[in-house]
């Protein structure tokens, strides 16, 4: 059996001293997570050390959307703070809009009419002295990325003001994530000058968005007031001041009605809208939203549209409620029915799966008007509008619980894609078996990832995500692959355990960053038990889905062999020669004393006619080893 990892922190002054014993199944280390151990910022236990620091900033934003010719005009003044122990001589600035700038790299192509200039800067100052963007010795440019020299050093626990004013053309065409979907729907992410995360383990994140990979932001604190034509409506991350200089009395009224009863209130439609009935007829068109120690920030704006919502109690301990939405236009197929699943989406995931009360005020699911697509933000999602029911729910649940991971948990997405999208393709699951277990989400999961499984081209879950270039590799490596690693993790520990795992994880790091060796640390801490039998196979190795029944002893011993290697339930059918049949289960804890083989005795006062290994909810690329008929001598 292998020793169970663990550390003893001896504290002493400001020293502390880690001592560690790890698995005999663990990898090496990365240099940077030993030396982020070494320096007091992670622990071996799944906790921030004790030198543990983040920086963040503070964002106050004032932005102007034409929707008729989709030009964004802003102006932004960031209070960025150095809670690192470096002295920063330089800022790295995300410009996310240079996706579209004309001659950038990009992990797919844009056509010729999307194709713009990017995010035109027209003023810059660190600390009120003025910076010439066309400077070269002192601004530089990337694909995405803005890096400003700064002429005085930003010393540790100090911190810098920023300001800018910058204006691009929201995508109408080929919109990623973001786009001018018609006149009407319009959604805005991806789309502010943003400081980029500086880390313990990377030092400044560098990392150019060039459309596959996500997030990684730190948790700051927004204000943003949004400039649009009088006639349209706003939603946003955060939270709205002011409504009633905006909405009038009945709108109002109505949601007020919803937070009483609990029920889903429609709070306006678009024959509302056409009638002039929603905003007030002298309506402040500069609505602010206010949002604290989150990740990010994205708004969608709206004409003539229906809106409509209920508010959710996720924690019955202090009945805080949550405002549950659905903003979409006349023309849906099923998004009608997405204030609903919204709804069931946060209240199951604050009370089952992952069982943490969902920590935002509201989340609004906006429609795009088109018939694909889904992306999420903090408080937001833009989604599309599926003609099948479950697809449909199906999206709706899956950005939702991106709440979860990468926002309330701050994973680095870009580099661990499996750890928000992996993680939300559990989730869903979780809710789709409940709601819709026709659809069979699970299985479909299972055959992605039997399509890649032990091939090529697949790419084990610890090479970093930003670093595959092929699509289908890296849907498989963050979406599958990762979804069925936590769904047998389950198996093994069973779920009173993992679920305790998942929610010590969550408590150990919301609203830090966590990595990997944290989530296989944390877990393993919280189970009493060195998971690397099974840690190193899913997510290290190149390891792939195939049991097979190694031999059929004449006392009826079933030998089951493991030659993919990934750690699986075993599933077996028995068909005896006196025409009765017998199902034998063993959970994926199996493998943990033996990574080779199992051996399972079955009834050896009957003859064995048939053994048959497997199940459709056990991923298995090889079945010519699954059927034995046993030769007695």
């Amino acid at each position: 059996m292998n020793k169970i990892a663990f550390v003893l922190f001896l504290s002493l002054g400001n020293f502390g001293i880690l001592f560690s014993v790890y698995g005999q199944n663990q990898p090496a280390l990365p240099r940077e997570i030993v030396q982020a151990t070494k320096s007091g910022s992670r622990s071996g236990v799944g906790i921030p050390g004790p030198n543990y620091w983040q920086n963040r900033a503070d964002y106050t934003i004032n932005v102007q959307v034409d929707p008729q010719t989709g030009v964004l005009t802003g102006h932004e003044l960031i209070t960025y703070f150095n809670n690192s122990p470096d002295t920063l001589r330089q800022l790295v600035i995300r410009l996310y809009p240079d996706f579209y700038k004309k001659g950038n790299a990009r992990s797919w192509p844009i056509g010729p009419e999307d194709l713009t200039d990017g995010t035109i800067i027209n003023s810059l100052l660190i600390n009120k002295l003025m910076v010439d963007p066309a400077d070269t010795k002192v601004v530089s440019r990337s694909a995405t990325n803005m890096y400003i020299q700064l002429v005085e050093p930003l010393l540790s626990l100090d911190s810098l003001s920023l300001e800018t004013s910058w204006t691009f053309i929201i995508p109408q065409n080929q919109p990623v994530r973001m786009g001018k979907y018609s006149e009407n729907i319009i959604f805005v992410a991806y789309w502010y000058p943003q400081i980029a995360v500086y880390d313990d383990i990377d030092g400044w994140d560098e990392i150019d968005y060039l459309g596959t990979v996500e997030f990684y932001n730190d948790f700051n604190n927004y204000n943003v007031t949004i400039s649009v034509p009088n006639d349209y409506k706003i939603w946003a991350t955060g939270e709205l001041q002011n409504p009633g200089i905006h909405y009038t009395k009945a709108v109002l009224e109505r949601v007020s009605e919803a937070k009483r009863s609990g029920e889903i209130v429609r709070f306006f439609t678009t024959d509302e809208c056409r009638a002039n009935t929603v905003l007030q007829k002298q309506c402040n068109q500069a609505w602010q939203f206010v949002a604290r120690e989150v990740p990010d920030f994205s708004f969608g704006l709206a004409n003539e549209i229906n809106w409509e919502g209920s508010f959710v109690t996720v924690d019955t301990l202090s009945g805080r409620q949550v405002l549950v939405d659905a903003v979409y236009p006349d023309s849906v197929l099923t998004f009608n029915q997405g204030a609903m699943w919204a709804s069931i989406s946060v209240r199951m995931m604050s009370t089952v799966m992952p069982g943490v009360p969902f920590p935002y005020p509201h989340m609004t699911s906006f429609c795009n008007g088109r018939r694909n697509g889904g992306m999420e933000s903090p408080m937001m999602a833009i989604d599309g509008d599926p003609k099948s029911e479950s697809q449909s729910m199906g999206l709706f649940y899956h950005e939702i619980a991106h709440t979860y991971f990468p926002f309330y948990m701050g994973v680095n997405e870009r580099k661990y894609a499996w750890m928000d999208e992996g993680w939300a393709a559990y989730t869903t699951n979780e809710i789709m078996e409940k709601e819709d277990p026709e659809y069979h989400y699970f299985d479909r999961i299972v055959s992605a990832f039997e399509t890649m499984s032990g091939r090529e081209k697949e790419v084990p879950m610890m090479y970093l995500s930003y670093q595959i270039e092929d699509y289908s590799s890296y849907r498989v490596h963050a979406y599958n692959r990762s979804a069925l690693a936590l769904a047998f993790l389950r198996d093994a520990l069973g779920e009173t355990t993992f679920k305790e795992a998942y929610q010590q994880f969550i408590e150990n790091w919301h609203g830090l960053h966590p990595g990997p060796f944290d989530f296989f640390n944390s877990f393993s801490q919280t189970a009493k038990q060195d998971l690397w039998w099974y840690f190193t196979p899913w997510y290290f190795d190149r390891a792939y889905a195939d049991l097979g029944i190694k031999k059929v002893t004449f006392d009826n011993k079933i030998v089951i062999e493991n030659p993919g290697g990934l750690p699986l339930p075993i599933r077996l059918l028995i068909n005896y020669t006196d025409g009765t049949q017998e199902e034998i289960e063993r959970n994926t804890g199996v493998w943990a004393e033996s990574q080779d083989a199992v051996m399972v005795q079955v009834d050896n006062k009957k003859q064995i006619e048939k053994v048959i290994l497997g199940s459709k909810g056990v991923p298995d690329v090889n079945l010519s080893n699954n059927t034995v008929i046993p030769q007695y001598q």
